[in-house]
């Protein structure tokens, strides 16, 4: 079943870099383009793990391959982010906001006790970022109009995208096994539709 996942995964990235990418052609967007270095190093990173599954039959050992891809995926995303975000939103200070890393830090903590502190430390480094500005940003398009406020959609994606990352995590500390029987089968086919819904979340905020 973690082959199935895999797979799945690899095809929701893989039409969402063609997505981005027909769209960067058609309008030479540079928020295009970064969604396309998203989708695509997702995409790696899943290529590796799924094609090691295929070929060996066992989870990667030498997870890292996998991993800078994805980490990759994270710092385009957040350039994106850093794209799209005007300068309003860019100087707007929001207490709400805090709430990432208060929320964000003691799961690092519990993530530390059961894997790699380093990767724990990037990933969940790059979560608190993410869920920060999303939630700065969500609160400063709130009462405004026209493309401020289609950001929200964008704003929205990214932190549905980083709940499913959390709750994928968390409840693989505690059911690691990959049956549909298992909750983590069910939080990683979560976390492939949020990856997907970033595209059309995106192109609201690209288009408005």
């Amino acid at each position: 079943m973690e082959l199935i996942e895999n797979l799945l995964q690899l095809l929701v990235t893989f039409v969402g870099a063609l997505l981005s990418g027909l769209s960067y052609r058609r309008s030479r967007r540079q928020a295009y383009f970064l969604l396309l270095c998203f989708y695509g190093c997702f995409a790696l990173g899943a290529l590796y793990w799924t094609l090691y599954l295929l070929l060996f039959d066992t989870t990667p050992r030498v997870f890292y391959v996998s991993e800078f891809g994805w980490v990759a995926s994270l710092i385009f995303l957040r350039i994106l982010q850093a794209t799209l975000a005007g300068t309003e939103e860019r100087c707007f200070r929001c207490r709400r906001a805090w709430l990432a890393p208060a929320f964000g830090v003691p799961l690092l903590a519990f993530y530390c006790t059961f894997g790699d502190i380093l990767s724990n430390l990037l990933w969940c480094g790059m979560m608190i970022w993410l869920s920060f500005c999303s939630i700065r940003g969500l609160v400063c398009a709130n009462g405004q109009t026209g493309a401020a406020w289609k950001m929200r959609y964008f704003h929205i994606g990214v932190l549905c995208f980083v709940a499913s990352e959390y709750l994928l995590w968390t409840v693989g500390c505690f059911w690691p096994d990959t049956s549909p029987a298992s909750p983590t089968f069910w939080c990683d086919m979560l976390l492939t539709l949020a990856i997907f819904g970033l595209l059309p979340a995106a192109r609201k905020a690209v288009d408005a």
